[in-house]
């Protein structure tokens, strides 16, 4: 938004000066990030390298933690300052009263990049289609996550009733062995799982669940995100913060020689299998429109109480969560 773009500018401006006018280097803001390890931590990765975080004043470490449900509890009990999540619970989390605001955004579906995940059957499965997952059980990393939403709605707006499916929540990771034990009919996977199913042909995709007509527009799917409480005694470092992901996160986007073993050697990747998974794509501004349709299905199929304005959630624009 472009009151955020000036907002941003200003800061840095005033952050140079300041410095400047004391004629010595000012104090790095600390920010503790955690995060469950996933392939858009690419861009925190190469900013830390490259030291964009520190030349912008901040001293940024990353921890990184077994689930998103972990690294949530530590940022509203204060013991980390930003965390990054699926946008799904945070919604979920704002919308019940808890305030969390989210301050960058990390990864956006974007229809022509290569798919990072899909919900996926065996190779001899009967299911061909959204619809023929009525009846069916089908797993999920979370009722309520954008998996859930968005097969829920393909299933409803091409005729079907989507409140037959039996949803089960499991990691991505351990879906393909549930296929094939044949414990489940259906279950979102995603890299690497994804494309090593595809490539040794135990899996083959059955719906895009982003894509296919659940959502009304791409998505925003996760991203960085503290409390309420935090965000507002610390918009100035909150804004440079989120001006540097956008930044990293453009760059990576296009330069995954250079990021991908990062990523890699983070998460204990062989090099050849992290250089040929598919790459997540993150966004470079935030857009309020890309998060209003997880909203509205959120408060479609109950998962919130009801639908806010996607603009309330934004820490540039900070509010308090309902009910508080």
């Amino acid at each position: 938004m472009m009151v955020m773009k000036l907002l941003a500018a200003f800061a840095l401006v005033a952050f140079v000066l300041g410095g400047v006018a004391q004629g010595q280097t000012p104090a790095l803001v600390p920010i503790r990030l955690i995060s469950a390890p996933s392939d858009d931590l690419r861009p925190v990765l190469y900013a830390q390298k490259a030291g964009l975080f520190r030349r912008a004043g901040l001293d940024v470490t990353l921890q990184i933690t077994s689930s998103g449900a972990v690294a949530t509890q530590a940022v509203l009990a204060g013991a980390m300052d930003v965390g990054k999540s699926n946008i799904a619970p945070l919604i979920t989390a704002y919308a019940h009263g808890i305030p969390f605001v989210i301050v960058a955004p990390s990864i956006v579906y974007k229809p022509d990049w290569p798919l990072t995940g899909a919900v996926m059957v065996v190779p001899n499965s009967p299911l061909h289609s959204a619809l023929d997952l009525q009846g069916k059980t089908v797993a999920c990393t979370a009722l309520g996550d954008i998996t859930y939403l968005g097969i829920r709605a393909i299933i409803d707006n091409h005729g079907g009733d989507s409140s037959t499916v039996k949803w089960v929540e499991l990691p991505t990771a351990s879906v393909t062995a549930a296929l094939e034990a044949g414990r489940i009919d259906a279950g979102l996977v995603t890299e690497p799982s994804y494309s090593e199913g595809l490539k040794s042909g135990k899996t083959r995709q059955l719906v895009d669940m982003l894509g296919s007509g659940g959502y009304a527009r791409p998505i925003l799917e996760s991203a960085y995100y503290s409390t309420h409480a935090f965000a507002d005694k610390n918009r100035e470092a909150l804004t440079r913060f989120a001006q540097i992901i956008e930044q990293a996160n453009a760059y990576s986007n296009t330069h995954n020689a250079e990021t991908v073993p990062l990523w890699a050697a983070l998460a204990n990747l062989d090099p050849a299998t992290a250089a040929a998974i598919h790459r997540t794509y993150s966004a470079t501004a935030f857009d309020p429109r890309a998060i209003q349709p997880v909203i509205d299905l959120a408060a479609r199929y109950k998962t919130i109480p009801k639908a806010f304005d996607a603009r309330d959630f934004i820490a540039g624009e900070i509010k308090a969560a309902p009910g508080t």
